[in-house]
């Protein structure tokens, strides 16, 4: 798998959608995709992490320090219609269901608004073949600006540990109310946005 990445990172940028089928094939992809944030101008393939949009309560979510579904949606309607986001006030945390995950993922979006100058912490948690913790990624802060946006997308490639069996989002409020809805995850290898 060292060898596979080291040969991917060589690949220049023009001619990286000619490997995407043979990547595609040695990393699979973790599920049905779609465009949520094509509206934005992101025309990158996603696929939907577990209960993404909260429709179905907490389920799957592991919520800490007041965290709580709450009634709203974001207004694009990314996800088709729905009626529930996730609402975490200043110190509250909310980690995800499991979700799949190759060797360049992940690549994580989501609409969220957050109080102006809030802050946002978004991590992604590893876990290893026997469900063991493998590694926590800091993965980015965003900052509040008092209305609902897609987050720019999250992305660290290479930064998955080579056992990992899959991986799970945690957002914790730092600072401010924050509301989030829709969590996506890009599989794509390499990216044209």
């Amino acid at each position: 798998m060292a060898a596979l990445a080291a040969a991917m990172l060589a690949v220049p940028a023009a001619n990286a959608g000619l490997l995407d089928p043979v990547l595609q094939f040695a990393l699979p992809t973790c599920g049905a995709t779609v465009y949520p944030f094509k509206q934005f101008g992101d025309s990158n393939a996603y696929y939907a992490i577990p209960n993404n949009g909260f429709e179905s309560g907490a389920t799957g979510w592991s919520l800490a320090g007041g965290a709580k579904v709450a009634y709203g949606n974001e207004p694009f309607y990314i996800n088709g219609i729905g009626g529930h986001s996730l609402s975490l006030p200043a110190g509250a945390s909310a980690t995800s269901p499991g979700f799949c995950i190759n060797l360049l993922d992940p690549v994580l979006r989501m609409v969220a608004r957050g109080s102006n100058g809030g802050q946002l912490n978004v991590q992604i948690v590893f876990h290893g073949l026997t469900g063991n913790l493998t590694g926590v990624l800091n993965y980015k802060t965003i900052s509040g600006s008092g209305s609902w946006a897609p987050t720019d997308p999250v992305s660290s490639q290479l930064a998955l540990p080579l056992l990992t069996a899959y991986a799970q989002v945690r957002v914790t409020s730092s600072s401010g109310t924050w509301t989030i809805d829709d969590v996506f995850e890009d599989p794509s290898v390499f990216r044209v946005g």
